[in-house]
């Protein structure tokens, strides 16, 4: 090969370990995305995912007198908005990079383990190739 092609795969594939390393930060922030929040004047606490999902429940012990359908409306209210804090937290990491509609997908969803996998098995394999 060239000097020049030389150069030119050498930026390309540095290039792309740029661009894999920028989706590894990404996936890495994703990862810790969650909303947390209470009501009921703190005796419900809740954590959810970005899809809502609860990972953490905690009630005050005083909570338990609540008559049931009071506690069950302050926990859904709290996942609700524990869910819309996690979605604008999710907006921010992702800003500009990822379309509407992908952006929506994300929403329902994290990235997986496998996806975060690929991306630093790829990483590793190019970093490889430049030592």
């Amino acid at each position: 090969m060239t000097g020049s092609s030389d150069e030119w795969v050498q930026r390309l594939r540095d290039d792309s370990i740029s661009q894999l390393e920028s989706i590894q930060r990404m996936q890495d922030e994703l990862a810790q995305v969650h909303g947390e929040a209470d009501a009921a004047r703190g005796l419900v606490t809740v954590r959810v995912t970005p899809a809502g999902m609860p990972t953490r429940l905690h009630l005050e012990p005083e909570a338990t007198h609540l008559p049931a359908d009071e506690l069950a409306g302050h926990i859904m209210a709290a996942i609700a908005d524990a869910t819309a804090q996690a979605a604008e937290r999710m907006r921010a990491v992702v800003g500009q990079v990822v379309p509407p509609d992908e952006l929506e997908a994300m929403m329902r969803g994290t990235t997986t383990e496998a996806d975060r996998r690929s991306v630093r098995e790829q990483l590793d394999a190019l970093r490889a190739e430049v030592q």
